[in-house]
C-alpha cells in the first residue's frame, strides 16, 4: 500500500484534505495543538476515505488520516500490516507528536488486534490454544491511544451470530431446515417485532454453535492437507460457505427479536439528546430490522473466503454459546485474534470505548470495557445515535428525540483526548 504520491488538495472552511493513493489525509485549516495529535481511522473490511469519524474530528483540531486495507478478502494479518503502513505515514508527519487509533464496528477487530501485537510482540497471538496462530510479522509502532466507536464483538463472533443453522449443504441454500426459519410465523416472526419462544432460540443458538464447530475443523483439517502437501494448492485454497456472510442483513436472531442484547448489565453514562448525561441501565432504541434470510442470495449471503482467511478473519472457538437480552455467553475470546473483547486484554494505553443506542451492535461496548487491560478506559453511550453516528430517525418517539448525536459523538471524544497527558 503506497502511502506517497500526493494527487489532490481540497479546502472547506474547517478542513483541507490531502489524497493519497492509500487514504485521504484531513487536516484542520487553522491548525493548532490538536493538530499535533494524529489519529489513524481504518476497517477491516473496506475504505474509510470519507467517513464521517475523519472530517468531525477534523474540524475540531486533530490531524487524521482515513487509510483502507489492501484487499479486503486478505488474511487478518496482511491486513495488520496494511494499519502499519498507515500508521508509520501519519507518525512520520513532522507535526504529529501522538498517535491515536479509531476501530469502529468491524475495523474495531484489526484496530485491537494491532495494538496488542504492537505492546505484546507477535507472540501474544502464537500460543498453542489459538485456532490458527499469527504469522511472524516482526514489530508495529504503537498507538498512544485507542478508541473503539461502536465496536462489533469482533469479525469471528459477527460470523457466528449470521451463521445460518438451517443450511444442509455448504455450498448451497436448498432445502434448508424449516425447523430454523427465523422468518416463519409458526416460528415466532413478526416484522413489526418477532417473539421467539424460548426453546427455539435454545435450538436456534445450539445449531449455530454446532456449524460453527464444524466449519472450524472442516478448515482445520484442509489446512493440514495443504501444509502436508497434499491440498488442492501449494499455499491456501477456495473456502466457500452458504449463509456465513457477516453483512449486517445476514445478522441471525437478535435484529429481528429486539429483546435480545438489548440492555447492559450495569450502569453507565449515557449522553441524551440535550447533551445531559445520566447513569443508569443502557437500553437499546433500535426497531427490528430485516424481513427476510438472505441465504438464498448468493451475493449477500455467501461467504467467499480462503481456507487461512477463514481461520484467521472469522472463527472463534464456543462452549455452550447463548445470548439473552444482555449478554453473548460461551466465546472463548482467546482461541482467536479477530474478537475486540479478546484482544483488548492486551492493551494498556488509555482506551476510549463508545456505544451507539439506536445500533443493533451497542452492547458490545460492555464486554470489550469489562475485557480491557488499560488502566485508564472509558466507556460512554450516545443516546439514539445510529451505528454511523447520525440519529436513527425509526427509534424517535418524536422527530429531534435523539438531538444531535453526531455532535454529541464527537465532542465528548474531543473532550475525552484533551483530558489525557499521553
Amino acid at each position: 500500500m503506497e502511502m506517497i504520491g500526493k494527487y489532490c488538495e481540497i479546502k472547506n472552511e474547517y478542513i483541507k484534505l490531502n489524497a493519497f493513493q492509500g487514504g485521504v489525509l484531513y487536516m484542520p485549516v487553522d491548525a493548532g495543538e490538536k493538530s499535533a495529535t494524529g489519529i489513524v481511522l481504518m476497517h477491516s473490511d473496506g475504505d474509510y476515505y470519507g467517513f464521517l469519524p475523519a472530517p468531525e474530528l477534523a474540524k475540531r483540531g486533530y490531524t487524521v488520516f482515513a487509510s483502507n486495507v489492501e484487499n479486503s478478502c486478505e488474511m487478518l494479518d496482511k491486513k495488520i500490516l496494511d494499519l502499519k503502513e498507515a500508521v508509520c505515514f501519519v507518525k512520520n508527519l513532522s507535526h504529529v507528536k501522538k498517535t491515536v487509533l479509531l476501530g469502529h464496528s468491524g475495523g474495531a477487530t484489526l484496530i485491537s488486534a494491532y495494538q496488542s501485537i504492537a505492546e505484546n510482540g507477535a507472540s501474544v497471538f502464537q500460543d498453542d490454544h489459538r485456532i490458527i496462530k499469527l504469522s511472524d510479522i516482526g514489530e508495529l509502532p504503537g498507538a498512544d491511544a485507542v478508541l473503539l466507536l461502536d465496536s462489533n464483538w469482533g469479525n469471528g463472533v459477527m460470523t457466528l451470530l449470521s451463521l445460518e443453522p438451517a443450511v444442509s449443504d455448504n455450498t448451497s441454500s436448498r432445502n434448508l431446515k424449516p425447523e430454523y426459519d427465523l422468518f416463519s410465523e409458526e416460528n415466532g416472526f413478526d416484522p413489526e417485532g418477532s417473539q421467539y419462544s424460548e426453546e427455539f432460540i435454545k435450538n436456534y443458538q445450539k445449531a449455530q454453535e454446532e456449524r460453527n464447530e464444524e466449519l472450524i475443523n472442516m478448515a482445520l483439517e484442509r489446512l493440514k492437507r495443504i501444509e502436508s502437501g497434499r491440498g488442492e494448492f501449494e499455499d491456501d485454497e477456495p473456502f466457500v460457505i452458504a449463509g456465513a456472510s457477516q453483512l449486517a442483513p445476514n445478522n441471525k436472531m437478535f435484529p429481528q427479536d429486539i429483546r435480545l442484547l438489548s440492555r447492559t448489565v450495569h450502569e453507565w453514562p449515557l449522553i441524551h439528546g440535550d447533551g445531559s448525561v445520566t447513569t443508569e441501565i443502557i437500553r437499546s432504541r433500535r426497531k427490528p430490522h430485516f424481513d427476510r434470510n438472505f441465504v438464498t442470495v448468493n451475493g449477500m449471503g455467501t461467504c467467499v473466503s480462503t481456507v487461512r482467511t477463514y481461520l484467521t478473519n472469522s472463527a472463534v472457538r464456543t462452549k455452550d454459546f447463548h445470548y439473552d437480552e444482555s449478554r453473548i455467553y460461551g466465546i472463548d475470546w482467546d482461541s482467536s485474534y479477530c474478537c475486540t473483547p479478546g484482544n483488548v486484554k492486551g492493551i494498556r494505553v488509555p482506551v476510549l470505548i463508545m456505544g451507539m443506542t439506536g445500533s443493533y451492535e451497542f452492547l458490545a461496548a460492555e464486554q470489550i470495557y469489562e475485557n480491557a487491560a488499560s488502566e485508564d478506559k472509558t466507556i460512554m453511550f450516545i443516546e439514539g445515535a445510529s451505528h454511523n453516528f447520525v440519529p436513527q430517525e425509526d427509534a424517535e418517539s418524536y422527530r429531534g428525540e435523539f438531538g444531535d448525536t453526531v455532535k454529541n459523538c464527537f465532542d465528548y471524544v474531543d473532550s475525552w483526548l484533551e483530558k489525557r497527558d499521553f
